[in-house]
This record gives C-alpha cells, structure tokens and sequence, in this order.
C-alpha cells in the first residue's frame, strides 16, 4: 500500500474493527449528553452513545420525562432535579476530548438514535460508576450477559444500601422514579 494512502485509511480501519466487534476502541469525547448518554469524535462523524444496560433520569423535558411523570405522579422539576444530579455526576466522571474506550457495535443504533456501548474513561467503566454511585439504575429490559448484570445489581443494592447519590438525600423521588424498592 502507497505510504500516503495508510494514514488515511486508519480511521475507517478503526471504526471497523468496533463496528465488528472486535475489542474496544477509543475515541475523544465530544460531550455529556446526559447521565446515561455521551457523544464521541469517530472520524468526522459524531456518535450518539447510550451507556447500555443502565438507565439514569431525564434532564430536559421529552416524551420520556412526561411518561415517568404519568408513571411516577412525581413532578417534572423534581424529575429534572434527578436528571441534572445524574448528568452533572457523569460529566465528573469524564470530560471533554478526554480519551474514551468503548465496546460495541458502532452501526447499531437503539430507537432513540444511540448506539448501546461498553464506555471506559479514566480506567473506569462509566456504566458500572453510574449504577455504583447511585446516578443510574440497571435496565430491566437490557440484553446484558448474566455476569455483567449481576455485578450491576450488586452495584447498584449497595449504592442504595449505602445511599450514595441519588439514593441519598432524594432518596424518595429516586425510588419512585426507579421503581426500585429500598434495599434495606
């Protein structure tokens, strides 16, 4: 291969090797979308990444926020008060153009036009940080293997067990929005 052309083919190698599955990758962040999505460089293009197999509250108003208001009888802005706390703990976890690593099928895309992943930053998973400093719940719905979605659950009974985060001081509001019952 030409030398010139190897360098422009790099990036579509990459994206490959991640749309195929074959092991983690790592892109610049673009932004915290919110507490259970992120956006990422991948080339030119930017990805929409939904942290899969968690779920974490809504910070701006949309169709799912009206349904957990239905759902929960809660208030939008108690919910938004969830959802910024989430949101802001996850962009304490990772910032902008810092390097995140992440596992998935980048040519998946869920019905909100994310794509489910695996993210690391910081040599931290972001989907367990979330479920174990109480920001994040574990999807019930999520097609996780047995392994992972029982190290979440006992990440997430201890996050409650131990009222980190949202199991903290909105601790009412969090379980009901959850529809999580306390773990003690």
């Amino acid at each position: 291969m030409h030398p010139i052309l190897r360098p422009a083919l790099f990036p579509l190698l990459l994206f490959a090797a991640v749309a195929w599955g074959d092991g983690p990758a790592t892109f610049p962040l673009v932004a915290v979308e919110d507490g259970d999505t992120i956006t990422i460089q991948v080339g030119q293009e930017v990805k929409r990444l939904q942290l899969s197999g968690i779920d974490a509250p809504e910070d701006v108003a949309n169709p799912k926020l009206s349904k957990d208001m239905e759902r929960t009888g809660l208030s939008a802005e108690t919910l938004l008060k969830l959802g910024q706390a989430a949101t802001d703990h996850l962009k304490g976890l990772v910032s902008e153009n810092d390097p995140v690593s992440v596992t998935g099928d980048l040519s998946a895309s869920d019905r909100y036009g994310r794509i489910p992943v695996q993210a690391h930053a910081g040599g931290r998973s972001l989907n367990a940080a979330m479920v174990a400093d109480g920001y994040a719940v574990v999807l019930g719905r999520a097609a996780l293997e047995t392994a992972e979605r029982q190290q979440l659950e006992t990440l997430q009974e201890a996050a409650q067990n131990e009222r980190r985060g949202l199991w903290g001081a909105q601790r009412e509001a969090a379980l009901s929005w959850s529809g999580q019952q306390p773990a003690n």
